[in-house]
């Protein structure tokens, strides 16, 4: 019998938060809610309780997954903050995982070949963090922000194409593809699409660098000034 090769996956990349604890490429258990704002009081408690469900040790784990980003600013960081966390403390290596392609994971099984598949992080009005993929998960056009318009996925409109979207920007988008076209899919970034993908980095054992990592933001926060006066 093969040694274990348990991973934590830890997806904070939008409203939901969302962990999981996986064997290779095969999902143990997973937690996660979709209540607004509740990353920093839940994250380590469903954590807490999948490692005493599966009856895992931190130090048992080969490594801790990250969805690195795109999306919220401040959610991303109490991802990034706890998975370097519970690596530091342990000695464990950080897998780091586009959130596009988390997303886009969630759709391969059901993409057939030159289907397009378009993962949409919402971004706030009507702006996107957004990527393509080919029927197999690999990317076509990169990650970036995206205003919605009419010219916004102009040169891949085709009547004979279909089009797999995800994600909760998706919805932004369904009048600019031929609507006989779309499949529209409830995925969210969850931590449950990031095992197959971990686990091929485990295996290539790509992973990052600790000290160094940042969550991909893709551009700054949206920060505004407070109107309040102290004086």
């Amino acid at each position: 019998m093969s040694n274990p090769n348990f991973i934590l996956h830890i997806n904070s990349t939008t409203g939901i938060c969302s962990v999981a604890l996986s064997d290779g490429n095969k999902l143990i258990t997973h937690k996660e809610t979709t209540e607004a704002n509740s990353h920093t009081e839940v994250i380590t408690v469903f954590i807490q309780e999948i490692m005493d469900f599966a009856k895992v040790d931190f130090k048992d784990l080969s490594a801790v997954s990250l969805a690195s980003g795109p999306g919220s600013y401040t959610s991303l960081r109490v991802g990034c903050s706890t998975a370097k966390g519970i690596c530091f403390a342990h000695d464990i290596p950080l897998i780091t995982i586009p959130s596009l392609d988390v997303l886009a994971s969630s759709c391969i099984t059901l993409a057939e070949p030159g289907d397009y598949i378009i993962p949409m992080i919402d971004a706030r009005r009507m702006e996107v963090y957004t990527a393509v993929y080919d029927h197999n998960g690999n990317k076509i056009d990169k990650d970036h922000a995206l205003i919605v318009d009419e010219m916004a996925y102009q040169k891949y409109v085709d009547s004979s194409i279909t089009h797999h979207l995800a994600g909760n920007g998706a919805e932004k988008t369904l009048d600019l593809l031929p609507q006989s076209t779309i499949k529209l899919y409830k995925n969210y970034s969850s931590a449950v699409h990031m095992v197959d993908l971990a686990n091929k980095s485990l295996l290539a054992k790509d992973f990052s660098d600790l000290g160094y990592f940042q969550p991909y933001y893709l551009k700054a926060a949206n920060v505004t000034k407070s109107k309040k006066k102290y004086f």
